[in-house]
Formats: structure tokens, C-alpha cells, sequence
């Protein structure tokens, strides 16, 4: 399951009602039977303006309001920065940074008048040096999103922002066609420490959103990564037991 469908049904599951965006809006309509009532499925491409502006609208005059939105399109390619060519960047930006701001401004005044909630998703990559091979657009366009997101927060005190900067976590979008190329290059990140020894589940990042709209307060930057698995806990105290 993605991780923006896993944070939609977790609120959902809450009691609150939910308008479920993507451009298969029939994937969508199956889970919103599954949901309920109270939820609805709606067409949106992040790329195109109006389609933003749309989606905010109808979900406004179904519900009478919005007091959150959450921003979970994104794009990741794995080549080496070399192999990566106009289109790969475009569409990265255009759906990593470009569509987030767009759904803000459809969104931003009825953010204000609830003083609600923002949410994006980000990445613990950016905060790797150097930057992890093979992941360049990926992760300048996640320095490029927190970076927007501060300027929204600059802009609008009266609306919370927050990133939420995840760890490597299974999300159900890797194409069959990445696996092999993902492989190598995890062999890559885990000889420079980057990897954590374990993927986390969608549905772990789903409940800290879930969190972050609940708090009273604003959070502006969560980053969440994963425990060692039990076995890793294993040798870990096996060791230390032997230096003792």
C-alpha cells in the first residue's frame, strides 16, 4: 500500500471525512467503499493547475470546509546523474515540488479559515552526505520541497506546516523494473551507513500523520526512521555481552 493511500485511510479511520485524490480515481473509489460513507474518491492531476484548484473546490463544497491537507505524489528514479535526462528532471519537479505548491494555493484559504493543517512528505536522504548515488532528482527535489514548505509557513503563521522526512519504507510503488538496479545501489547506501537495516511499513508513517493532526501544536519537521530489526537487537546484545 502507498503511503499517501495508508495516511488517508488512517485518518479516515479517525471519523473524519476524507476526499481520496489521485489520476486513477478508479483505484481509489474500490478503497473509498472499503472506508465508508463519510469519504470520496476524486480525480486529480498535480501537474495542471486547474486540476488542482478542482479537487480543493469539490471537496470543499462536499464537506463545507478543510482543515487539513496532506501532499503524498512523488516521484523517485534510480540512474546515476549522468543517465538522468530533461524529462526525468521535469517530471520529478513537476510532481515533487511543482504540484505540492499548486495544491497549497488551490487550498491555502480555507486552510486559513479553519487554521488547519499542511502536510508533505519528504525524506531522511536529504540529510545524507554526500547524497545517496543514484537518487539525484529524488533528492533535490526533496531539499527543493522543504525548503517551499518553510516559505509557506513564512508566509501563513496561521496554518501549520510540516515535513515529514521518512525513512526507507515499503511503499508498493518499486516497478519490477527497478528491483535489479535497486540491489545494487542498496549495497551502495548501506556500505555509507545509510540504511537502517530494515524497511518501515506504510502504515508507520500513516499513523504519525495521523499524530501531527492531532497535536494542538505545529510540528515542522518530523523525521521518523526504523528501529533495528530483532534480529540486528540479537546480535547487538550478543556482542555486547561479549565485550563484557
Amino acid at each position: 500500500m502507498g503511503i499517501g493511500l495508508a495516511s488517508a485511510r488512517a485518518i479516515a479511520a479517525e471519523g473524519a471525512r476524507v476526499a481520496f485524490a489521485a489520476r486513477r480515481v478508479e483505484v481509489l473509489r474500490e478503497v473509498v467503499e472499503e472506508v465508508g460513507a463519510h469519504c470520496m474518491a476524486l480525480a486529480c492531476d498535480v501537474r495542471d493547475p486547474a486540476s488542482c484548484a478542482a479537487v480543493v473546490e469539490q471537496s470543499v463544497a462536499a464537506f463545507g470546509g478543510l482543515d487539513a491537507l496532506v501532499y503524498s505524489p512523488g516521484i523517485t528514479l534510480y540512474n546515476p546523474i549522468e543517465e538522468m535526462d530533461a524529462e526525468a528532471w521535469q517530471n520529478t519537479l513537476e510532481t515533487n515540488v511543482m504540484g505540492a505548491t499548486l495544491v497549497t494555493r488551490a487550498a491555502i484559504s480555507h486552510l486559513k479559515e479553519s487554521r488547519g493543517k499542511a502536510v508533505f512528505f519528504s525524506s531522511i536522504a536529504v540529510d545524507d552526505h554526500p547524497p545517496r548515488y543514484g537518487m539525484a532528482p529524488y533528492v533535490v527535489s526533496k531539499v527543493a520541497l522543504e525548503t517551499l514548505v518553510r516559505a509557506w509557513q513564512g508566509e501563513h503563521h496561521d496554518v501549520g506546516f510540516t515535513t515529514i522526512a521518512m525513512g526507507d519504507t515499503i511503499s508498493g510503488k518499486v516497478v519490477e523494473s527497478d528491483i535489479e538496479v535497486l540491489q545494487d545501489l542498496v549495497q551502495r547506501w548501506t556500505s555509507k551507513g545509510y540504511m537502517y537495516g530494515r524497511m518501515m511499513e506504510a502504515e508507520s508513517v500513516a499513523a504519525q500523520v495521523v499524530s501531527v493532526l492531532r497535536s494542538p501544536e505545529t510540528v515542522r519537521r518530523l523525521a521518523i526512521t526504523p528501529n533495528y530489526s530483532e534480529e540486528d537487537r540479537v546480535i547487538e546484545t550478543t556482542i555486547a555481552h561479549r565485550e563484557r
